[in-house]
C-alpha cells in the first residue's frame, strides 16, 4: 500500500536556525538524533516580526521558515504567524497560502474590507502533531472538491470554537448541518468538503492529528461524517481539559514527551469518534457493527484485486450477497461506492507520491483494481473535482520547487 507524503504546513517560525540568506529553510528527512541538551523554544519577538520589510512582498516571497507536517527535526517548535506586517492587498492570500491552505486547503468567503483583514496563528508543533490557536477575520470559508483534490495526504482536525459556527459538511450522501455553540468541538478530516460560517471573526483551537495515528483506533479507520461534540458534555469537558493542559505543558517538555502528550490526545479523540458512530447508527445492534467492520476490513485488504465483487466478498465472509448489501444500507453508501471511494483514495495518494518513481497514472489505476481507464478518470474527477493528470502536474511542480530550494540553500 502506497502512502503519500504528509501534508505541508507553512508557518512563520521563531528562530533563524537553518535558514539561508534568502530566508528559506530546508529540513532534513529525519537525520540521526544525537543526544542534545534541552533547549527552550524561542518565539519571534515583536521587534523582529516588525523588521520584515514590505519590500518582501508579494507573499510568494514572504517566508522565513518552512515546517513539513510529518517530519521531525528534533525540536519542539513554537510557531507564530500574523498578517499584521503583510501588505493589505496580500493578507487574505498569504493567510490562505501560507497557513490554512497548507493545513488543509480552503477557499475564503467574501471579505468586506480586505485591507483591514487580520489573522494570526500560534502554538506548538511536535513530531507529526500540531496544536494551534487560530484567529481570523474570515467569517466564512469553504472547502470545495478542488480543495480536497489539492491535499496530498489525509489528517484529522479537532476544532474547539470560541464563537458560534454553522458547519455544513458535504459528504457523498446527504449534507450534514452542524450548529456549534461557543466551546463546542468539530471533528473532521481532509476528505470532507464543508462550508463554515462564524458569528463574527473565527476563533478556535485546532489539533492536527496525522491519519496514521488515529485511523487504526477508530471504527472503520475513517469518519463516517464530521460531527459535533458539545463542549459541556462529559467527553467534551474531558477533551477540553486535556487540550488546555497540552497547550500549557507541551511547549515546556522535551520533544519526545511533548509529542507523546499530543499523541495521547488521540485516545480521547478516538473515543469521541467511536461514540459518535454509535449515535449516528443508533438502532443497529453490535453484531451488525461487527459484521460491517469485518466487511470493510476485507475490502481494504483486497482493493487491488479487480475481481473483488459483492458475491466474492460475501462468500469469503460467510454471508449472502443480500446480507452484505444490507450492512451498507444504513449509511446510504453501497458496497460498490465504498470500494470505489477507497480505491480512489489509494490512487490519489499514490499519484501524489509517485513523482520521480517512474510510475504512470495507468500503472497506479490498474494496480489498485480499476480495469478501465475511462471509468477511473470519470470517477476521479467526480470524487475530487479535477483529473489525476492535474494532481500529477501539481505534485511534480512541488517536487521541482523543493529541489530548486535545496539547490539554492546547499
Amino acid at each position: 500500500m502506497s502512502h503519500s507524503p504528509p501534508i505541508g504546513l507553512r508557518l512563520l517560525l521563531s528562530g533563524p536556525s537553518g535558514s539561508s540568506s534568502n530566508g528559506r529553510m530546508r529540513l532534513p528527512s529525519r537525520p540521526p538524533q544525537p543526544r542534545r541538551e534541552r533547549t527552550t523554544p524561542r518565539r519571534m519577538t515583536a521587534s523582529e516580526s516588525g523588521s520584515l520589510a514590505p519590500s518582501l512582498y508579494p507573499c510568494d516571497q514572504f517566508m522565513i521558515g518552512t515546517w513539513t507536517f510529518g517530519r521531525s527535526i528534533g525540536v519542539v517548535m513554537q510557531v507564530s504567524f500574523s498578517t499584521e506586517h503583510i501588505a493589505p492587498r496580500d493578507r487574505v492570500r498569504c493567510w490562505c497560502d501560507y497557513f490554512a491552505k497548507q493545513a488543509h486547503s480552503i477557499t475564503p468567503g467574501e471579505v468586506p474590507d480586505p485591507g483591514a483583514f487580520r489573522a494570526e496563528a500560534s502554538g506548538s508543533i511536535a513530531g507529526e502533531f500540531a496544536l494551534l490557536d487560530i484567529k481570523s477575520e474570515l467569517e466564512r470559508v469553504q472547502r470545495t472538491a478542488a480543495d480536497v483534490a489539492k491535499d496530498k495526504s489525509e489528517a484529522f482536525f479537532v476544532r474547539r470554537f470560541r464563537v458560534p459556527v454553522i458547519w455544513r459538511a458535504a459528504p457523498r450522501s446527504t449534507p450534514v448541518d452542524l450548529i456549534h455553540e461557543a466551546g463546542d468541538f468539530c471533528i473532521s478530516s481532509t476528505e470532507w468538503q464543508f462550508d463554515a460560517e462564524s458569528k463574527g471573526p473565527a476563533s478556535y483551537d485546532m489539533l492536527i492529528i496525522p491519519r496514521t495515528a488515529l485511523s487504526p483506533i477508530i471504527t472503520g479507520g475513517r469518519l463516517e461524517c464530521p460531527f459535533r461534540l458539545p463542549g459541556a458534555s462529559p467527553l467534551g469537558l474531558l477533551l477540553g481539559a486535556a487540550i488546555d493542559a497540552a497547550k500549557v505543558q507541551a511547549p515546556l517538555l522535551p520533544e519526545e514527551l511533548s509529542e507523546a502528550v499530543l499523541r495521547n490526545l488521540c485516545g480521547l479523540v478516538a473515543l469521541t469518534c467511536n461514540a459518535s458512530d454509535e449515535c449516528t447508527n443508533r438502532g443497529r445492534d453490535s453484531p451488525h457493527s461487527a459484521r460491517l467492520a469485518a466487511v470493510k476490513c476485507y475490502i481494504d485488504l483486497h482493493l487491488a484485486d479487480p475481481t473483488l465483487t459483492p458475491a466474492s466478498a460475501a462468500v469469503a465472509l460467510g454471508m449472502s450477497a443480500r446480507q452484505l448489501h444490507r450492512l451498507f444500507e444504513p449509511n446510504n453508501v453501497s458496497f460498490a461506492r465504498y470500494v470505489s471511494r477507497q480505491r480512489l483514495l489509494r490512487c490519489r495518494e499514490a499519484i501524489a507520491g509517485a513523482t520521480g518513481t517512474g510510475r504512470s497514472v495507468v500503472d497506479i489505476a490498474f494496480g489498485w483494481g480499476f480495469n478501465s481507464m475511462a471509468t477511473f478518470y470519470r470517477a476521479f474527477v467526480s470524487e475530487f473535482g479535477s483529473p489525476p493528470t492535474m494532481l500529477r502536474a501539481v505534485s511534480q511542480g512541488r517536487a521541482s520547487g523543493l529541489r530548486t530550494t535545496g539547490q539554492e540553500i546547499s
